[in-house]
């Protein structure tokens, strides 16, 4: 039975959205689940912290009628499936949100795009179909160079395939996974066909408060081909937000999130830096996903997700130049597996072993003893992770060479 408890609403509290609720609990809030469709999948519904709720629900339009007796203090997306709902719900609640008219802008990756267009900003031409019956006319269209042919609702690597020319790119959408479900549970709604952009890859994480902007993080990304991947995640290393040098980046993800119109809570963006210079590859209007914003909690001052609560709260963060502080280097290391064989978990020993190395911080699998390890060709395919912290870079490197001996699969 609901309270008259102020209560939170977080959509989908999965992935980093279970990080939430115990932040909110903490400043005298209950908290409410709402899981958005019985169509989430079970990895994800395995996130789900059921001790940090008051209630859980399935979302169906009834319920409505029960928030608006509750004191509603904020909606917040727990992940990427949480969206739509999230936006909806703080229209049809009057509560302080992005706004529902431009949702598609913040999700599909199509209007993504457009959106940049609109307002001037360097963006990736990009070309997106709906049925199989629009191939032959798309090709037509297409020059020989490199292609990325993904879905436009799906997220990270998910479906993505890296091609070239109008053979490539015909043949990658021919064996696309029309109308069936993506990691998130979600059913692809299309592809989208954009020209490969090289360069360096970056993180911007950024946290909404009333339409202006705090830097949270900022991260670059290594990828590499691996087993017939091209977008295989290698590592993730954390950078100062301070730095002169990435300060054209960050002045472009701030514009690219004002074009998105994003007002409130966290924005996750992946922008490439070209030769031209950085344009963005795709956003979220949700946190950063994976262990990420654990990691943050012990290099940034303040931390991604303190700043995430404060925007929904509508507190005034206390940040200087609107940029977030560096207080340690941190680093994340992707694990792959070359061939599928029965995955043998660390023995004491190797545990003990590890804990000694001063950087490591933690590490997950994604798979159980006894399973076979799959071959890792993107991100859904990755058998585990671990994450390290230190104040110097040699030893931080030298640790993550350890870890990525001893934890692999």
């Amino acid at each position: 039975m609901l309270n008259t408890q102020p209560a939170i609403i977080i959509v989908d509290p999965f992935s980093t959205g279970r990080f939430y609720a115990p932040l909110f609990a903490a400043r005298g809030y209950q908290c409410l689940a709402v899981i958005s469709s019985p169509n989430i999948p079970e990895h994800l519904i395995g996130d789900l912290q059921k001790q940090d709720f008051s209630d859980i629900f399935i979302w169906n339009e009834t319920l409505l009628n029960v928030f608006k007796e509750v004191n509603i203090v904020a909606v917040v997306a727990g992940c990427e499936t949480g969206v739509f709902l999230t936006d909806y719900l703080t229209d049809r609640l009057a509560i302080r949100g992005n706004p529902l008219a431009t949702t598609d802008v913040r999700r599909h990756k199509h209007i993504m795009q457009k959106a940049l267009e609109s307002k001037g900003l360097p963006h990736i031409p990009s070309k997106f179909i709906t049925n199989t019956e629009q191939i032959d006319e798309l090709i037509n269209l297409l020059d020989e160079i490199d292609y990325v042919v993904k879905p436009i609702n799906s997220a990270a690597t998910d479906g993505v395939v890296l091609t070239h020319g109008r053979i490539g790119v015909e043949r990658a959408l021919r064996n696309a996974a029309w109308n069936k479900n993506n990691d998130l549970g979600e059913k692809n709604l299309g592809f989208i066909v954009q020209p490969f952009i090289s360069g360096t890859e970056y993180v911007v994480d950024l946290v909404a408060f009333n339409g202006n902007y705090i830097v949270a993080s900022v991260c670059q990304y290594k990828k590499i081909a691996r087993n017939g991947g091209s977008f295989v995640y290698d590592s993730l290393d954390v950078l100062n937000p301070s730095q002169k040098d990435l300060q054209p980046l960050l002045d472009y993800a701030i514009k690219a999130a004002n074009a998105l119109d994003i007002q409130v809570g966290p924005i996750h963006m992946e922008i490439m830096w070209s030769p031209t210079g950085p344009v963005m590859i795709e956003a979220g209007s949700r946190l950063h996903g994976g262990i990420a914003p654990k990691l943050f909690a012990e290099t940034y001052a303040p931390d991604l997700i303190t700043l995430a609560v404060q925007s929904y709260l509508n507190e005034v963060p206390n940040v200087k130049d609107e940029k977030v502080e560096l207080v340690c280097l941190g680093k994340i290391g992707f694990l792959y597996s070359d061939n599928q064989k029965p995955f043998m978990p660390l023995t004491t020993e190797q545990e003990s072993f590890l804990q000694k190395n001063p950087a490591y911080r933690g590490h997950k699998y994604f798979i159980k003893p006894g399973m076979l390890t799959p071959v890792t060709i993107d991100f859904a395919t990755c058998p585990g992770l671990f994450w390290l912290c230190h104040h110097a870079p040699v030893e931080l490197e030298n640790n993550a060479r350890v870890c990525r001996n001893l934890l692999s699969v």
